[in-house]
């Protein structure tokens, strides 16, 4: 009995101790945007991608994360400014780096995350800096 409780104590402390890697989506370039791409573009990453954020990069062969721009960053940068955007750069709308998980970091640590940026997903990154996945609330909830 008490082997089988064990077991079953390490299979909980296993899942609790996942990484990101094992609960991220896999990110393309095509879900990314670059500060010099426009509001349209990043919405249509987002879109295609089915995610509301879109991780920018400083460029798409790389992928070296340097900021994310929102569905709201879009809404607030564009419509409610009454632009077009096809006018509008993403370089004026995103937000800086401010959070994103690494890859091999606990997902406790990407939820700690997650509440205290008030975010729904944010980008993963590698050993290297590039964006290599988004972590979302939703994704964690189902892990």
């Amino acid at each position: 009995m008490a082997a089988a409780a064990w077991r079953s104590h390490k299979l909980k402390e296993d899942k609790t101790m996942s990484c990101c890697s094992d609960v991220m989506t896999p990110i393309e370039a095509s879900s990314c945007c670059t500060p010099h791409d426009t509001a349209e573009q990043a919405a249509q990453a987002m879109r295609d991608s089915g995610c509301g954020c879109a991780p920018v990069v400083e460029d798409t062969a790389h992928l070296k994360l340097v900021g994310v721009v929102t569905e709201r960053d879009v809404c607030c940068g564009v419509a409610a400014e009454d632009r077009r955007a096809s006018d509008v750069r993403v370089d004026t709308i995103m937000r800086p780096l401010s959070a994103c998980c690494g890859a091999s970091e606990p997902v406790e640590e990407a939820r700690r995350k997650l509440h205290e940026h008030r975010a729904t997903s944010l980008p993963v990154v590698d050993q290297r800096g590039c964006c290599c996945g988004t972590v979302s609330m939703h994704r964690l909830e189902k892990s």
